[in-house]
């Protein structure tokens, strides 16, 4: 998953979610995207490159 694990936080590198807290929570392996779900009920697939660790 090119670096990343199921409950890693992270956040956008840019974008309207950038210094959002999200948590990785499954790996779609077809399109070798991460979902990421912000808050309680807003989720979004993104590309590892889209991403990076929570206070990196």
């Amino acid at each position: 998953m090119d670096g990343f694990e199921i409950g890693d936080g992270v956040t956008t590198v840019d974008g309207p979610m950038k210094g959002v807290y999200g948590t990785v929570v499954w790996f779609y392996e077809e399109k070798q995207q991460l979902l990421v779900r912000f808050g309680a009920s807003q989720q979004m697939y993104y590309a590892a490159k889209e991403l990076k660790r929570w206070g990196d």
